[in-house]
């Protein structure tokens, strides 16, 4: 698994992430990011032809009340095609004040970790937020992240990660192996500089009471690269 094709599925596991499944919790959030302890979600990747990449687990293990909203404590396991661990770890999702916020250092940190195992590893970010309620024609905020990694004061890897453009863009019915959703449909370029730059389009669809269903990747001339859908739901 190419060091591109991790990092696409991590930015798309932002999104996963802080769109868990419908949870009643005194309406401090909305449909799209409630939270429901237990419930696990399995995604799946593809590559431009329809072959399987890998698969994506994330296990929301607790959920606890916050004076202004809610957190979860969500577990991710990244899997290659033949099923074995790539990386794992857990992290914190919150709802606060009807806006989901991750730091987007809280989803990387964990696979930051694996990758560089006995490096010093520093991870700064402003997080990704999205409001309780999505509209067509609706600009969201961007995100960025910094990850350093090093040994004795040298630094190795220097990676930025900036997600930008992000908008709801319209409506759309998708349907995968978990069922038939009816989606916002939200548009972002993400630009990652690490030994160059290299940036993409992607696509992602959100379904209400679901969260994220599908994630798509395009390369510079428009043309799918790759893709990650929904593919089972458990709880």
């Amino acid at each position: 698994m190419s060091m591109l094709l991790k990092t696409r599925q991590l930015i798309a596991l932002l999104f996963i992430t802080i769109t868990l499944p419908a949870w009643a919790q005194d309406d401090m959030c909305s449909a799209f990011y409630n939270f429901e302890e237990g419930r696990t979600m399995v995604y799946t990747s593809y590559d431009k032809k329809d072959k399987e990449e890998g698969q994506m687990i994330n296990k929301v293990l607790e959920v606890q009340e916050l004076d202004d909203g809610v957190m979860a404590v969500v577990s991710s396991t990244l899997k290659d095609k033949k099923g074995k661990e790539q990386m794992t770890g857990e992290h914190e999702v919150y709802c606060k004040n009807n806006t989901l916020m991750m730091d987007v250092s809280g989803i990387m940190n964990p696979a930051m970790q694996n990758a560089f195992a006995g490096m010093e590893v520093t991870i700064e970010g402003t997080a990704l937020e999205v409001p309780e309620k999505l509209e067509v024609g609706m600009e969201l905020p961007d995100a960025s992240t910094n990850i350093r990694a090093g040994s004795g004061g040298i630094s190795i890897i220097n990676m930025t990660v900036n997600i930008t453009d992000r908008k709801v863009e319209g409506m759309e019915t998708i349907t995968t192996d978990a069922g038939t959703f009816d989606c916002y449909r939200l548009t972002q370029t993400t630009e990652v500089q690490l030994m160059g730059k290299r940036s993409f389009k992607s696509v992602d669809y959100f379904a209400e009471g679901i969260g994220m269903v599908r994630s798509e990747s395009y390369d510079r001339k428009g043309r799918l690269d790759s893709y990650m859908e929904l593919t089972s739901m458990e709880q």
